[in-house]
């Protein structure tokens, strides 16, 4: 069965401009992946991490058609990463401004993603999953369909800041940015690389996110355990199908002990293989 096509402005996003000479070069630095690599039909998923390796923000970096960057927000977070952007910005030639006129907008199906290059600033495929489409930056407004964006994004177990976490909260590897290209070990230096790249030297991650289902209906923050054995929790969830951050090890165990996971007495089944994860 083809996958649903869509068209949506998503209003809880923000873009944040960076212009100059040097809009690329001091966040390089910074962020946990790009801006290098960064090119017009070519976007990256990015993080921003505190220096003790918590996610403050996952990123989307756009060029801006001008040798500089677009870059797609959480917008609750807007007025604090214009802040720590310019903080980090130190001496290098560049403007960085909150580019309120704009927004972000996504589409899957040929005829939506027709419609939306016909608008866009710039637009790229998703970097994060093939199966989400085009991501764009536009002009402030337009259509919104959250529905059918947030189930494509839960079947894609793709979690996002302000809706499976908050600031601070995770390290990279639990929401999965290591999977999904935002997070490039090898890049050099970035705030929270140490802790980062111990991790992942280390292996044996502990907690991820991972897609769940059900034949019910399924509520985020409804616990998610096998057998008796708490292991997490729904993060996100479009009727039967789910995202829950979960300890990996606890859940492997009781399913060898043949233990079925459940939320709130619901019976879950895990759609993800979970030796490549």
């Amino acid at each position: 069965m083809s996958e649903a096509g869509f068209l949506t402005s998503l209003p809880e996003r923000a873009v944040i401009e960076i212009t100059g000479e040097e809009a690329k070069d001091f966040l390089q630095r910074v962020i946990t992946q790009g801006p290098q690599g960064v090119e017009p039909g070519k976007a990256l998923a990015s993080a921003l991490l505190t220096p003790q390796g918590k996610v403050i923000a996952d990123l989307i970096l756009f060029d801006n058609g001008q040798g500089g960057l677009f870059v797609d927000i959480p917008g609750a977070q807007a007025e604090d990463l214009l802040k720590r952007f310019k903080l980090y910005k130190l001496r290098a030639r560049a403007g960085i401004g909150l580019r309120a006129d704009l927004a972000v907008a996504q589409a899957r199906g040929d005829e939506q993603e027709q419609d939306l290059a016909a608008v866009a600033h710039a637009i790229a495929p998703d970097p994060r999953h093939a199966a989400m489409g085009r991501r764009a930056i536009v002009n402030a407004g337009g259509p919104v369909d959250r529905e059918a964006y947030d189930a494509a994004r839960i079947a894609a177990g793709l979690p996002e800041c302000g809706k499976d976490y908050g600031p601070a909260e995770v390290f990279s590897t639990d929401v999965n940015h290591d999977l999904v290209g935002a997070i490039n070990y090898r890049k050099g230096c970035f705030v929270g690389q140490e802790v980062a790249s111990r991790m992942h030297r280390k292996g044996g991650v502990r907690k991820r996110t991972i897609r769940l289902a059900a034949d019910m209906v399924l509520e985020p923050g409804t616990p998610v355990s096998v057998g008796e054995t708490p292991v997490g929790e729904i993060s996100s969830a479009r009727a039967g199908r789910a995202l829950a951050r979960v300890r990996i090890d606890r859940l492997k165990a009781g399913l060898e002990e043949n233990n079925l996971p459940h939320a709130d007495g619901v019976r879950l089944e895990v759609l993800e293989d979970l030796e490549t994860i």
